[in-house]
Order: structure tokens, then C-alpha cells, then sequence
């Protein structure tokens, strides 16, 4: 290896061509990276003389010089740095031919010196050679004819344009742009292609640009040690398809993603990787033994299956219709079962209509849980195992008796269960709402409606405004107020129409008759409304259980027989049941006190934990244990299923157990007693739960947030209102165990981010006490103790005082709030039903990201 500090011009002066290996990624700058690189060539000439700018390195192995041809140097690293400053020279060079500057700077030295060989012609007449989809675009840049292009770089496009418009707003002068450009720095690295390893230079290079993706990693990794030819097979065969398929903005935005399901979907134990260890766990599935062309040729195959069904381009009109349902409801975690399932379908072990009693059944699955108010947060294990749960000679009948076993959060829930929660749910509030009203309408429909192609959007019958007029009040009878917050946003009360403004809040006996009212609607939905002689309390209940009935066969239970499911089940090899903390040991009264503490705090640490009585211990569970608890007299011992130099352990408690036998087979054991503290038992227990969701805590010196929580805050003109949780520092819940208990999960010192309902992310603050019930809760208003319930209250709160129903709350500390007017929200961030929830997914770590980035928060 040769490095030295170079100039732009230096580095590309003479007959010389970057040629960029078809591993290479695309280009693929953004504006973030163009005007940082505009900032740095004005700040270096504004600022002192002969000052210089270091921007990066450029990598390369010289081929040699072929006879009759520039220099040829293979561009291991820095073509996106190159290529920028390429654009930016040929948009200063068009600059000043356009404004008759060539007195000042002659354009064509910047072409000459920069840009092109100017003795050489074909495609030795470019001073860079990029790779297929970027060189016609680069190349019509240089020539001044990219206006002509059919299927452009868009973002090499979008980049020149940016530089164009910049040199012509910015008022500086051509002198100190292209000053600028020659006082730019770079480590120029000449690799000897006998001695040194491409790959892990690659791999190793910080470079100041735009991060590489893994699939650019992936790509580089399987091309990179590949001979000439074979490369060129592979990428022609394989690769391009790929990107071809997934289009340039779905390949930026989810081939990582794609590649992490793949990984995921042949993985048995169903481990899912953090999207930015994609990379590493793909060369470990390499290792398998495969070839680069088996591996590639495999992931090129599942490719079609997830650009069909996350992108749309299927062709089997009855499967597209299934996958435009899969991606509404938003669960790309059943991507890797599906793929899998769509591998079997199309090499013929199972039939389409098998394939289609699969898909349908999964998304009951996903609907019913979501109506149920069941916590989606697990729905990424249940679905990374559950191909290695088929039965292969019986392959449809025990994927319906798997959903149906399922049981505690993992739960299909029943006809009787979905149809309550579906009449009772304030369907309305829901983000699938247009999803379930177009279910609704297009039930054996031929000729299928759009609500957002169609111009439809939803009605409320019984109208939102809370001053219902005369006629309105006298149809719902004395209890109209009550009647319209109970059923206001319920199925009952909901229908589709193209004339909402029309109908807006008059009379019912107006909205059937109207143009285009209930009467002469063709929508399903409005066929009964129009008969009707009144809209009251009873014709919404019973139009609520026409509906649920409906949807009942819509998103149906699996059907499969008890002959089908006792035989799915009976291999499963039975384990002696315990059912109490009798079974054990019997404990000193002041162990079985901390027992019952730890216990509570340890169910309480998610939603979806439970506990499971052993023979020997007791489990606490999310997938798979965490937490063992083994009682005695005197004394527990707990185990923690996480390595143990992952631990944070700053008091020293903690036993290695590391390849020493004890009874829940775990590395990390701690003895607890009387004089043990449990906030910090609790705490070793939330790294143990962090790591089996992926997150493995690192001790690098600072202090960092490790519990980011997510709240939702609902407000409405009848319940509660922002403006209260910001004056008095909290955030509530109401409405039952569901909702309440998951309040639970904070902790004092936790952050919690919250989030409110059709407005976006309002505040962040710091938990200052954990959940109490509302009724007991008091606040220091001056220097006075004032109860909740005797704050001079903007909102209205949970008023029922039983201990399932009632308003709990969490006092908060905030660090910054905002108006609802100024809320954050934007596609792509992550949102929930759940009053609380601690979400492990990249679209939580990309809004916390964002926010903390907009709201100037570390």
C-alpha cells in the first residue's frame, strides 16, 4: 500500500480513468452531503489564505496502461466524493459558458484538467467509468444532454440540478468556487493488488461521506474477490436484476430490509438481527458452505418474493389484492413466514388455494389481535419461528391449528372475543379504519371500491359536533349526550360517502334523501340506512352487530376440526404442570415479601411477560426466559439468561456461571435477601430483557438513556387535554386493565416520548413517580398539596373508581413540550395503540432519532 496527501487536480491530472467495479454501490449522495461539501470549498477560500480542506480518501489498484489507452485505476473507495465533485465542476463549467465568463476561467481546462481525456474517445474519454445504471446519466451530464434520458440517475440528476441552482443563487464569484475546489485534500491510497486485501480495507474505511449500506457490504463482499468474469456473471445474473426490481428509491429505502427478512426467514432459531448487523450475520450465514453463486442465485429468488409483496409487483391478481392488505396493515414482520411459504408455493408443495388459505388466515390473525387490543410487539418472534412449526404432511391444516393454539399474548382471538371488541372499539380511531370500511363494503364484491381512488371518505351518521342540533337531540332522546360519546366512533355509527360536506351535521331524515344520500347511495354500507325511520342508540347497536357478523366472516377464525388439532398437538412432549408458588420450598415470611415484590415488578417490566412454574424454578418470560427464580428459606437465587461480560454490574453482586451447571442453565446468578436492594435486581433484569430483544448494553464512558419509552395521550373535546399533562407534569390512562396496566412499565428516571393522536409527538419528560391511581394522586400547586381530582381541570378524566376502570397516572418531568398546532409527526415514525410501550423496531429508533434531532435533545 502507497498513501500520500493529494490534490484534486494532481489526482486526476493526465490520461487517466477511475473505472468503478460493478460491486460498487450506486450513487447515491443526498443533498445533506452536497451542500455540506458546497459549505466547505466557500468556508477554506473565505477563510484565511492557502488554508486547506481535507475531504476524504480515494482507494484504488492500479491495473496498469493498456496500449493505446489512459492509465486504468479500479476505484475501491471514494467514488461517491469524485463523482460529486465531478458534477459540481461540470455544473461550474456550464456556469460560465452560459454567462460568457470564459474570460475569467476558461471552461474548458476545468473539462480537460478534470473531467475528461480529451485525446481519447469512446468511453476511455471519461476521467471516471461508473457502473451501469449511473454512467449513461453521468456521461449525458458531461455531454449536456441528460434533458433526453428515459430512466435517469435520479439522485445524480437531482444533484447536479442542486449545484446549478447553487452557483447561480449564491452570489459567489466562479473565482472563489473553483479556488475552493483546488484547496480540497485527499489521502490518495494505491493498493498492490498482490499484497493487499481489498475487502478489509474497504471494510475499514471511515469515510466522511454517506454511510454504506449493508447490501452495499453484502454486494462488495460477494463481487470483490471474485475473478474479472465471474463478477461480471454474478452482477449481470443476479445483482442488477435485483436492483432493477426494487427501483431506485425502493432499493435505497429496503434492500437492507429485505435482506434482514431473508436472513431471518432461514434462520430456525428465528434470531432477528439489528438492521446494522445485517452485514455480519450475512457472511455467518455464508459459512454455511454454500457457494457465492448458490447464496446469491437463493437471495435473488426470495428478492421477487418481497418485491411482490412489499412492492407490489405481483402479477396473480387474487395474491396482489392479499399483499395490498398485508402492506395496510403495516406487519412486514410476517415477511420472512411468508417468503418462506411463497418459496413452497411456487415449487408446487403446496397449491395456490392452500397459498391463499395461509395468507388470508394471517391476516385474520393481524386484524383480530389489533381489534382485540392485543399487544403487536411479539409479532416479530411468533412469526420468525413459526415456519420451523409446519408440519409438512400436513401443511395447511397445521399452520390453522398453530394459529389456534396459540395462546397468553400470542392469542388468535375467538369469534365471541372479536365480535364484542369489534360492536365496542371506537372503530374510528383506528389507523386501519379505511381498511376495515372498504373490507366491509367490497365482502364478495366483483367490482371492488377505492375509498382514496374513489373519492369516498367516512361518515359519521350520528354527527361529531358535540352542539347536535334540535332535531338531532330529540332523535337520541334524553340521553343523546351519552349515547354520542359512547357510539360516536363505533362501527355502528360509521359508513362511506362521497358527499361528506353535503351532509355534514343535518338531520338524518336529510342525509337519506339529499343528492347522493343513504337512499340513492350504491355503497353496501348505506343499503339499509336509507329504510330506516329514526338513527338512534338501538339502530346503532344492531346495525353494530349486522357488521360484526360481517366481519366475522371477513377475518375468520382458522377452521380446522378438534380431530385436526388434538392430532397436531399430541407429539408435543408434556411437562409436568405446576400451577403456584406452593410447589416450592417453603420460604421465611420476609423472602416469600420480597418474592411477591419481585414478581410484581418483573410482570410488570412489559406487557407481554409472563411467568411459567417449573419443576425447579420459575420462569419469567417474554419469547423465551430471561428471568429464573429458584426459592428457599433464606434466600433467592436469580438467574439472568444474558452473557455475563454483557452485565452492568457496578456493585460487583453478580456470579459468573459461565460454563458451570446450575439449575436454569445460565451464565449470571445473584443471591437475594432480606438486605438485597430490588430496584437493583430489576435493573439487571431489564439488561437481561434489553439483550433478548437485541440490545446489548455498552459501557463507553457516558451516561445514556437505555429505556426509551413511547406513550400515546389521547385528547378529545370530552376527555383529556394536553394542556393539563403540560401545566401539571403527567400523562394518564383510563378505560381498563389494557390500557392502564402498561403505565406500569415506567420506571422514575425513564424517558418516556408522547405521542397524541391525530396531532403527532407533543412532549418528552423524564418519569418522576410511577403509575398511581388518579383519585389518590396529589400535586404541589404553590406550596399547597391539591388533589388530582380537584385541579382546575381544562379535560376530563376517567371519573369510574373500580380498580379496573379507573384513571391511573405517571408523573412526568418534562424536558420540552409543544402546542398541538406544532406537534411533530411524518411518514414513517412510529405509532401504537398502546398507552405505553417500550418498542424495540427501527421505525422507533428512527423517530426517537428525528425527534431528538428536531427538538435538539441528546
Amino acid at each position: 500500500m502507497k498513501a500520500g496527501e493529494t490534490s484534486l487536480q494532481k489526482l486526476m491530472n493526465g490520461a487517466i480513468q477511475f473505472i468503478v467495479p460493478i460491486y460498487q454501490r450506486t450513487y447515491s449522495w443526498t443533498f445533506k452531503q452536497c451542500n455540506q461539501l458546497w459549505k466547505d470549498i466557500i468556508q477554506i477560500t473565505n477563510n484565511k489564505k492557502d488554508m486547506v480542506h481535507f475531504i476524504g480518501s480515494v482507494v484504488y489498484i492500479d491495473l496498469g496502461t493498456p496500449i493505446g489507452k489512459p492509465q486504468q485505476l479500479l476505484l475501491i473507495d471514494g467514488q461517491q466524493r469524485l463523482t460529486t465533485l465531478s458534477l459540481l465542476l461540470c455544473a461550474l463549467s456550464r456556469h460560465i459558458e452560459k454567462n460568457n465568463l470564459e474570460q475569467i476561467i476558461n471552461p474548458n481546462k476545468i473539462k480537460n484538467y478534470f473531467l475528461i481525456n480529451s485525446e481519447e474517445s469512446g468511453n476511455d474519454k471519461y476521467k471516471i467509468l461508473l457502473t451501469e445504471q449511473d454512467k449513461d446519466t453521468y456521461v449525458r451530464i458531461l455531454e449536456g444532454t441528460e434533458k433526453t434520458l428515459h430512466n435517469p440517475s435520479e439522485q445524480m440528476l437531482r444533484n447536479f440540478d442542486l449545484f446549478t441552482n447553487i452557483i447561480e443563487q449564491s452570489g459567489e464569484s466562479i473565482e472563489t468556487i473553483y479556488e475552493g475546489i483546488n484547496r480540497l485534500m485527499l489521502v490518495s491510497v494505491a493498493l498492490d493488488k498482490t499484497q493487499d486485501n481489498p475487502q478489509l480495507i474497504f471494510e475499514s474505511m471511515n469515510s466522511t461521506g454517506k454511510d454504506l449500506s449493508q447490501a452495499d457490504l453484502i454486494r462488495n463482499y460477494i463481487l470483490m474477490d471474485q475473478s474479472p468474469d465471474m463478477q461480471t456473471k454474478l452482477y449481470t445474473t443476479y445483482w442488477r436484476p435485483m436492483e432493477q426490481g426494487f427501483g431506485q428509491q425502493g432499493y435505497t429505502d429496503y434492500f437492507d430490509l429485505y435482506i434482514r427478512d431473508f436472513l431471518t426467514s432461514h434462520n430456525s432459531s428465528g434470531r432477528i438481527c439489528k438492521i446494522n448487523e445485517v452485514y455480519e450475520a450475512f457472511k455467518q450465514y455464508h459459512k454455511s458452505g454454500i457457494t457465492a453463486e448458490q447464496l446469491l442465485n437463493e437471495v435473488f429468488i426470495y428478492a421477487q418474493y418481497y418485491i411482490r409483496i412489499h412492492l407490489g409487483k405481483e402479477d396473480d391478481n387474487e395474491l396482489k389484492i392479499l399483499w395490498e392488505q398485508i402492506r395496510l396493515l403495516d406487519v412486514s414482520v410476517c415477511y420472512p413466514f411468508l417468503m418462506r411459504i411463497y418459496n413452497d408455493y411456487e415449487n408446487k408443495v403446496i397449491t395456490k388455494s392452500d397459498f391463499i388459505t395461509i395468507i388470508k388466515a394471517t391476516i385474520s390473525y393481524v386484524v383480530r389481535r389489533v381489534i382485540c387490543e392485543i399487544p403487536t410487539n411479539s409479532l416479530n418472534k411468533t412469526f420468525s419461528t413459526f415456519y420451523q412449526k409446519i408440519k409438512k404432511d400436513k401443511y395447511v391444516s397445521s399452520i390453522l391449528c398453530e394459529y389456534v393454539v396459540k395462546d397468553s399474548y400470542r392469542v388468535f382471538p375467538t369469534d365471541d372475543e372479536f365480535k364484542v371488541k369489534f360492536i365496542n372499539k371506537e372503530i374510528y380511531k383506528l389507523r386501519i379504519r379505511n381498511y376495515i370500511l372498504e373490507s366491509l363494503e367490497n365482502r364478495n364484491h366483483k367490482e371492488p371500491i377505492s375509498i382514496i381512488e374513489n373519492g369516498y371518505t367516512i361518515e359519521h351518521i350520528m354527527p361529531q359536533n358535540p352542539n347536535l342540533n334540535s332535531d338531532w337531540k330529540n332523535m337520541l332522546g334524553p340521553n343523546w349526550k351519552e349515547t354520542q360519546k359512547n357510539l360516536l366512533h363505533t362501527i355502528g355509527n360509521l359508513t362511506l360517502t362521497g358527499y361528506n360536506s353535503e351532509m355534514s351535521d343535518k338531520p338524518f331524515n336529510v342525509k337519506q334523501t339529499i343528492e347522493g344520500g343513504f337512499k340513492k347511495s350504491h355503497l353496501r354500507l348505506n343499503y339499509n340506512l336509507g329504510d330506516l325511520l329514526k338513527w338512534d342508540e338501538l339502530e346503532i347497536k344492531e346495525r353494530a352487530d349486522d357488521l360484526a357478523e360481517q366481519a366475522i366472516n371477513i377475518w375468520e377464525y382458522p377452521n380446522v376440526s378438534q380431530t385436526e388439532i388434538d392430532f397436531y398437538t399430541k407429539s408435543e412432549k408434556k411437562e409436568n404442570t405446576y400451577t403456584s408458588i406452593e410447589h416450592y420450598p417453603h420460604m421465611s415470611d420476609p423472602i416469600k415479601t420480597i418474592y411477591n415484590e419481585l414478581d410484581r415488578k418483573l410482570l410488570n417490566l412489559d406487557t407481554y411477560i409472563f411467568k411459567e412454574y417449573k419443576k425447579h424454578y420459575i420462569a419469567y418470560k417474554n419469547e423465551t426466559n430471561f428471568v429464573n427464580i429458584k426459592p428457599s428459606r433464606d434466600e433467592l437465587t436469580v438467574a439472568f439468561n444474558i452473557p455475563f461480560e454483557n452485565i452492568k454490574d457496578d456493585k460487583g453482586l453478580c456470579l459468573n456461571y459461565t460454563g458451570i451447571g446450575n439449575f436454569a442453565s445460565n451464565d449470571v446468578l445473584l443471591k437475594v435477601d432480606e438486605t438485597s436492594d430490588l430496584s437493583y435486581v430489576i435493573n439487571i433484569a431489564k439488561q437481561a430483557l434489553n439483550y433478548q430483544h437485541g440490545d446489548v448494553y455498552v459501557d463507553n464512558g457516558v451516561q445514556e438513556y437505555t429505556e426509551e419509552y413511547y406513550a400515546t395521550f389521547g385528547v378529545s373535546p370530552e376527555g383529556k387535554a394536553w394542556e393539563d399533562a403540560v401545566k401539571y407534569g403527567f400523562i394518564s390512562a383510563d378505560g381498563g386493565a389494557w390500557y392502564t396496566k402498561s403505565l406500569q412499565l415506567l420506571s422514575i428516571g425513564d424517558r418516556v416520548w408522547v405521542y397524541v393522536p391525530q396531532n403527532g409527538f407533543a412532549g418528552v419528560g423524564i418519569v418522576a413517580e410511577e403509575s398511581q391511581p388518579a383519585k389518590t394522586a396529589t400535586f404541589e400547586v404553590g406550596s399547597n398539596k391539591v388533589k388530582f381530582i380537584d385541579l382546575p381541570l381544562l379535560g376530563h378524566y376517567g371519573t369510574d373508581t373500580s380498580d379496573d376502570k379507573q384513571e391511573y397516572l405517571v408523573k412526568v418531568e418534562w424536558i420540552k413540550t409543544f402546542d398541538l398546532k406544532t406537534a411533530i409527526w411524518e411518514t414513517g415514525f412510529f405509532a401504537n395503540q398502546n398507552s405505553v410501550c417500550r418498542p424495540q423496531t427501527d421505525k422507533w429508533k428512527y423517530t426517537v432519532e428525528c425527534l431528538k434531532r428536531e427538538w435538539e435533545i441528546e
